[in-house]
């Protein structure tokens, strides 16, 4: 077998004339070959004796290399130790590997700033996908070629894991996870990062909910409420029920946001987990102005006269500093209801409770809407149009609950609550030691 040889190439000029040019053939398996194979490269040599002879002793030199290398395959063999020169022995650049789901999600997250979201709904996107994404064999594939079957294995996935009490993952969870992997997907698809002509979360559904309604207070249940508690306590649960504020946003109103000559409220700012002021709201529509009702009016005057010597918040703990939705949420509300003896729910039900008292007043879902801070109404007649408008339903008396609600003594009702299954003292409603009534 002949390793290695000499070869004549014709090259033709640009006047037409053929040109010899010296080349070597050689048998050799590169790099980035599946077996050994045959190179032609020039020597830049015109092809005549002389430049053969000259040339000889480097052919035979490569002919013992590929004889004792097996053509490279027993051995490394450097063709380029003679060929410098040659373009096709110049190993390849190496593949970048192929983008993944993984790699467009990390890049979301480190984007996710620029869209104006807020930091607490970052963490919670980044909680997310760093949970249930990113450790998964979705994240692995490449974003190219990434369709609805890939998605759909992965909802399968999420079907069998469990949550922190070791029960299944509730629907409601499930799609909240869905919605950060459609986003991602359909912004990749719009990119052309994609293949396909069709997006691929259009053929991934939503998990079917159990059709739980809405579970607001009643009025009833508000003036059993508001009867429990007293001062600041009593002025938080009021401006949350009739402002539709987030816990976050009213925790974080300073005096400056409180208009009482316009009658509104400012939303700027909002309290995060930490207790530190983030003037980046949930959304942009999340930055407006609130209608302030009568008893809101009342509860945050009578609380100014207490708070504004000795703190930069409206609602604010001992020691001025800011309350948090975690400790606001939990001991002094579960306190409250179980003084009041009504069915508990999420402080967060005072935002839904809002809703429902306006629109059973004949309130417009667009100013309901632009209230609650909300980017149009389809939300808000999808889960409350349906279930408030029926024929039997009656138009509420938003003056007569507001009288109702002026007539109440400003001190908490003398009952014993109900101690809750979790904490070993009770607090008032910044957290002090303080007597059952």
């Amino acid at each position: 077998m002949t390793y290695a040889r000499f070869e004549r190439l014709n090259f033709r000029r640009r006047d037409g004339t053929i040109h010899p040019r010296l080349r070597v053939a050689f048998v050799w398996k590169g790099p980035n070959d599946a077996r050994p194979r045959r190179y032609r490269e020039s020597t830049g040599l015109d092809d005549n004796r002389e430049n053969r002879r000259l040339w000889r002793s480097k052919l035979e030199e490569m002919t013992r290399e590929l004889i004792a290398t097996n053509r490279g395959v027993a051995g490394p063999f450097d063709p380029s130790r003679w060929l410098p020169r040659a373009p096709s022995l110049e190993p390849p650049e190496p593949a970048a590997p192929p983008r993944t789901i993984g790699d467009f999600a990390r890049q979301y997250l480190g984007e996710l700033p620029a869209m104006g979201i807020g930091e607490e709904t970052r963490e919670h996107y980044r909680l997310i996908i760093g949970k249930h994404v990113l450790p998964s064999a979705l994240a692995r594939l490449p974003l190219r070629n990434v369709n609805d079957g890939h998605i759909k294995t992965w909802v399968a996935g999420l079907l069998k894991k469990t949550n922190p009490q070791g029960r299944p993952l509730q629907a409601v969870t499930v799609n909240k996870i869905i919605a950060r992997m459609r986003t991602m997907v359909t912004i990749a698809w719009k990119r052309g990062e994609i293949d396909g002509r069709v997006n691929p979360m259009e053929l991934v559904d939503n998990l079917p909910m159990d059709g739980r309604e809405p579970n607001p207070f009643s009025p009833e249940e508000l003036l059993a409420l508001f009867s429990a508690c007293e001062g600041q306590q009593r002025a938080l649960y009021t401006t949350l029920v009739f402002t539709g504020m987030r816990p976050s946003e009213a925790l974080g109103l300073y005096p400056e946001h409180v208009d009482f000559k316009a009658g509104i409220l400012r939303v700027r700012q909002q309290i995060r987990e930490n207790g530190s002021v983030d003037q980046k709201l949930k959304t942009k529509r999340s930055r407006r102005d609130i209608v302030m009702f009568e008893p809101v009016r009342a509860a945050l005057a009578a609380l100014a006269v207490r708070n504004r010597l000795r703190s930069k918040f409206v609602f604010a703990n001992r020691e001025g500093g800011a309350l948090t939705v975690m400790t606001q949420g939990d001991h002094p509300w579960r306190r409250a209801v179980a003084r009041a003896g009504v069915e508990y729910r999420p402080l967060y039900t005072l935002r839904h409770t809002y809703t429902s008292l306006m629109l059973s007043a004949q309130k417009p879902l667009q100013w309901v809407a632009h209230q609650l801070g909300h980017v149009g109404v389809a939300k808000i007649d999808e889960v409350y149009g349906r279930w408030l408008r029926t024929p039997s339903a009656e138009t509420l008396d938003l003056e007569k609950l507001f009288e109702s609600i002026a007539k109440l003594p400003p001190y908490a009702r003398d009952v014993r609550p109900i101690q809750p299954k979790s904490g070993p003292s009770q607090r008032g409603e910044n957290g002090e030691e303080r007597k059952s009534a």
